[in-house]
C-alpha cells in the first residue's frame, strides 16, 4: 500500500511537471527584460500610460470593460502594467492582454478597502484589434483628456534602439526634445506624438541625458526637466518617451519629467 501511495504521488507531480512547462511557454529573449509568457495571438494589448497629476496624488484603480485590472497603486506617471524609466510601477514591457474589439476603460478612485468606484477620474472606449499593441495616454487639463496610440512592436536592428516622443504637459503648448545639444523630436504639440526615430547605442560615448525644452527656445536655455540614463539605450528595444507636468511646478508630483516607458 505504501508503495502504491509512493507511486501515485510521484505520478501527480509528473503530471503537474509536465503541466508547467506545456500549458505556459515561457520565453528569455535578448529584446525583453525579463521572462515573459506569449499571449494567443488572437488577444489585444494594452498599456495606460497615466498622467493625471493631482495635488494630492490619490491613489486610484483601472477597470477595463467593468473588471479591475490594477491594485489601487496607481499614481500620476505610472505606465500601467509594466513601465520605465523616471516612472513610478516597474520597469518591464507588459501589456495588458484584452479582448479585440470595443474596450471600456476607467479609471476612478475607489471606495476604502473596495474596487467600487467612489471618483470616476476618466473613462473613455478604445477599439482594438487582435494582434496588435496599443497605449492610452491620459492627461490633466480643465477637462481629462487621451491620446490612443497604435505602437510598433517590431525590433530594431542590433545596435539601434526607436523611440517615439510625446507631450502631456498641458500648459506647453509644443515641446522639443533633446539628446545632448541635438534635437531628436521638434514641435510636438500638447496630446502629439512624434513620428519614430532610431539612435545607436555608440550615443552612450557622447551623451545620455534628455532634455524636454519649449519648441523654439535656445539649446542653452533653461531646460523644463532633464533625465539621465544608459539604460535608455539599450540595444534593440522600443521605447517611448513622454514629457508630463506642468511647467513651473516645482511640487514633486506636479513638476516638469521627462520619462520613458518600454514598448518592447
Amino acid at each position: 500500500m505504501k508503495i502504491m501511495k509512493i507511486f501515485s504521488t510521484i505520478s501527480i507531480m509528473t503530471l503537474l511537471t509536465i503541466f508547467l512547462f506545456t500549458g505556459c511557454k515561457k520565453i528569455t529573449s535578448d529584446n525583453v527584460f525579463s521572462d515573459y509568457t506569449i499571449v494567443d495571438g488572437s488577444k489585444a494589448l494594452l498599456k495606460v500610460n497615466y498622467n493625471v497629476a493631482f495635488y494630492n496624488d490619490p491613489l486610484v484603480q483601472l477597470k477595463i470593460n467593468g473588471v479591475r485590472v490594477s491594485g489601487t497603486n496607481i499614481q500620476t506617471r505610472y505606465p500601467f502594467p509594466g513601465g520605465g524609466f523616471n516612472t513610478l510601477g516597474g520597469s518591464t514591457g507588459d501589456y495588458l492582454p484584452v479582448e479585440p474589439g470595443s474596450t471600456a476603460i476607467l479609471l476612478s478612485i475607489p471606495k476604502k478597502g473596495t474596487s467600487v468606484d467612489s471618483i470616476e477620474i476618466y473613462k473613455t472606449t478604445l477599439q482594438t484589434a487582435a494582434g496588435k499593441k496599443y497605449s492610452l495616454h491620459v492627461t490633466d487639463t480643465l477637462s481629462r483628456k487621451s491620446l490612443a496610440v497604435e505602437e510598433d512592436a517590431a525590433v530594431p536592428d542590433s545596435g539601434f534602439v526607436r523611440y517615439r516622443f510625446t507631450n502631456l504637459m498641458a500648459n506647453v503648448p509644443a515641446i522639443d526634445l533633446y539628446v545632448g545639444s541635438v534635437i531628436v523630436a521638434s514641435n510636438i504639440p500638447f496630446l502629439g506624438i512624434s513620428e519614430k526615430f532610431t539612435l545607436p547605442t555608440s550615443q552612450t560615448g557622447i551623451s545620455t541625458i534628455w532634455t524636454i525644452r519649449p519648441a523654439g527656445a535656445l539649446p542653452t536655455s533653461t531646460a523644463l526637466a532633464t533625465y539621465n540614463s544608459a539604460s535608455t539605450f539599450l540595444s534593440r528595444r522600443v521605447y517611448t518617451v513622454f514629457a508630463s507636468g506642468y511647467a513651473g511646478n516645482t511640487d514633486t508630483k506636479r513638476k516638469p519629467y521627462v520619462s520613458f516607458y518600454y514598448v518592447r
